[in-house]
């Protein structure tokens, strides 16, 4: 039987990547994948390119997605008590020896500066070359870090809601935050999340907010929270989510008194790269469950809504308070703001 062994990083796992790991899957037959993880040299190359730290496990996580039905292994390899590359190898080779539960016939890579050290250190273990010049997908894990949405289509799909920038619109009511929502997801092609707990009301309550109970309040931030995750899955770049757990905290205070007991449980401030937060400066439009209609509860209620944000440890330089009355000049601050988050002073490809 022939035994292969795909090493790699995989940080982030990418196209490049995966066509590989399906092509030496073809020329043996059974294939271990070993994600190596080295945490200091892993956090520095995260560092060095802006990027938050992907953990091996995350990595191995969406390996194992892609590459689910296939019968490859994924093995994770933690490399942090050896010299890191390229240093170490008879360390190295050690452990990989011992995380592969059988005899390796060959051990596939893609760099033939490599080739000396497998020969000294794997002697009798062919080395297998697969696209060295990375001709068909001429990517790399170091390029996707740097900037991953001028590489977008390169990252493997179960790694993107990773990279993802998730924009989050805000505010009291009838301020325009659905219609917002849905606008800026068609300008970038993208996926977004409505506000749930509307529907639940017209749904659970038959539209009558005082038949609202604490637990209502808990179950509609966990269908938000799921709601939002199944958005995030399928982003393009960016992600768009029509209110949050704070805005039910706020209503469950508002309505009856109380913070419902699971709310804070579903805030968490490092969800979200940008807080859209708009201003009620547009129309009151009554729909039959608007309850806060008066102007000076509509400002005050913007008010609480903003002091809650920094209460649970958002950053003020987190927020984008939008004031204008008009709906064009909001929609294109909106835009401006989601470009500067994409691609900052480079601009786009």
């Amino acid at each position: 039987m022939k035994v292969g062994v795909f090493p790699g990083k995989f940080l982030p796992p990418h196209r490049g990547h995966l066509t590989a790991i399906l092509r030496a899957h073809a020329m043996c037959d059974r294939l271990y994948v070993v994600l190596s993880e080295h945490q200091t040299e892993d956090k520095l190359l995260c560092e060095q390119a802006g990027c938050s730290y992907i953990p091996g496990v995350l990595r191995q996580r969406w390996l194992a997605q892609e590459l689910v039905g296939l019968g490859i292994q994924i093995i994770l390899l933690d490399e942090s008590a050896i010299p890191a590359f390229p240093h170490g190898w008879a360390q190295y080779a050690a452990l990989l020896t011992a995380a592969v539960p059988e005899p390796v016939s060959v051990i596939f890579g893609g760099e033939e500066s490599y080739r000396q050290g497998h020969s000294q250190y794997f002697p009798g273990i062919d080395y297998q070359l697969i696209d060295p010049q990375r001709t068909q997908w001429p990517i790399s894990g170091t390029a996707i870090r740097q900037q991953p949405y001028l590489h977008w289509d390169y990252i493997a799909g179960a790694a993107r809601p990773f990279f993802a920038r998730k924009v989050l619109i805000s505010g009291p009511e009838s301020c325009g935050k659905t219609t917002l929502t849905r606008k800026l997801a068609k300008v970038y092609c993208t996926s977004w999340s409505e506000e749930l707990g509307r529907d639940y009301q017209e749904q659970v309550v038959a539209g009558n907010g005082d038949l609202f109970n604490l637990e209502d309040f808990n179950r509609i931030a966990h269908l938000q929270y799921e709601q939002d995750q199944k958005a995030l899955r399928s982003a393009n770049k960016v992600c768009f989510f029509d209110t949050d757990a704070v805005v039910t905290a706020f209503f469950s205070e508002q309505m009856l008194g109380v913070l419902a007991s699971r709310i804070e449980s579903f805030i968490d401030p490092s969800q979200y790269d940008l807080v859209i937060l708009l201003k009620p400066t547009v129309p009151w439009v009554a729909d039959g469950m608007r309850e806060l209609g008066d102007p000076a509860i509509r400002q005050q209620a913007f008010e609480q809504l903003l002091a809650l944000y920094l209460k649970y440890g958002f950053k003020p330089e987190q927020l984008l308070v939008v004031e204008s009355p008009d709906y064009l000049e909001r929609l294109d601050a909106c835009i401006a703001a989601v470009e500067q988050l994409l691609y900052g002073e480079q601009g786009k490809p």
